[in-house]
């Protein structure tokens, strides 16, 4: 049993790598900007920096629970769809193969990328605390979200496209939370 569930785990790696690529990405850029975003208005308000630190870790937290369950209950129904169509096309039963176990390796993966990536946007608050500077917390912030531009597929005109747009919506964050601060 033990084989066959790293071999499904293989499996879902191997085929289904962008799926969790993609929620990595989107976890992270959620944690992120939801850090950049509190961790700019704790600084405008003068907020201490354990209030600061409370207040990103519990958004943080918020964000990988609905993360984790959202990405449960998507990719839960649509690898259930896949998975009986894929048994319609075979016809026959697939239950404890290759692809039983890919399929429920790609759900758990799943949940723990989406819902692990979102404590990416702890390293602001890490930079903040450590330098007492907000423009080094947004800074790494950014350049966190140019970094997960690069790791969408493509080649290098379009990966360096992805980070413009991703560190572009850490940009209108920042100018967004700054505004509504003064």
């Amino acid at each position: 049993m033990l084989e066959k569930i790293i071999d499904g785990l293989k499996y879902s790696i191997k085929y289904d790598k962008s799926i969790l690529r993609r929620y990595l990405i989107l976890g992270a850029f959620d944690g992120i900007l939801l850090a950049t975003g509190v961790l700019i208005s704790a600084a405008a308000s003068k907020l201490s920096i354990q209030d600061t630190n409370l207040a990103v870790l519990s958004g943080i937290i918020a964000i990988a629970i609905s993360s984790m369950w959202n990405s449960l209950v998507v990719e839960a129904k649509e690898r259930k769809l896949e998975y009986e169509q894929l048994e319609r096309q075979m016809m026959k039963r697939l239950k404890g193969t290759i692809y039983d176990y890919g399929m429920k390796s790609t759900i758990i993966l799943s949940v723990i990328s989406h819902g692990f990536s979102p404590f990416l946007g702890v390293f602001a608050v890490i930079v903040y605390d450590y330098t007492r500077d907000i423009f080094y917390g947004i800074l790494i912030s950014l350049i966190i979200l140019f970094i997960l531009g690069l790791s969408y597929e493509g080649d290098l005109k379009e990966k360096l496209q992805s980070g413009a747009i991703i560190i572009i919506a850490g940009i209108i964050t920042v100018l967004i939370t700054m505004l509504i601060n003064h």
